[in-house]
């Protein structure tokens, strides 16, 4: 079990890697990458449009609803930092 969670962890980087330069040029460098770095790196892709994190989740008993409200809060920009929308 802890071989196929490392697989998908490697998996999850590289795919994260792909959509964010700074993460890509950290794990060249020191081929380790912390769990805040690599949120941080979701983060930065999501709110540039480059990377879409997917989470699974059921109606039934409410189960998954928590981790998408959490992945909200985390990855996608706040109101206050929303740029302000010009009409024409």
């Amino acid at each position: 079990m802890i071989d196929l969670i490392d697989k998908k962890r490697l998996e999850l980087i590289n795919t994260v890697c792909d959509a964010d330069e700074e993460l890509a040029e950290q794990y060249l460098e020191n081929d380790d990458v912390t769990a805040q770095e690599l949120e941080e790196a979701i983060q930065r892709s999501t709110r540039a449009r480059t990377f879409v994190p997917v989470l699974m989740g059921s109606a039934y008993k409410n189960k998954g609803v928590q981790p998408l409200l959490d992945a909200v809060i985390d990855y996608l920009p706040s109101p206050v930092e929303r740029q302000g929308v010009v009409a024409i």
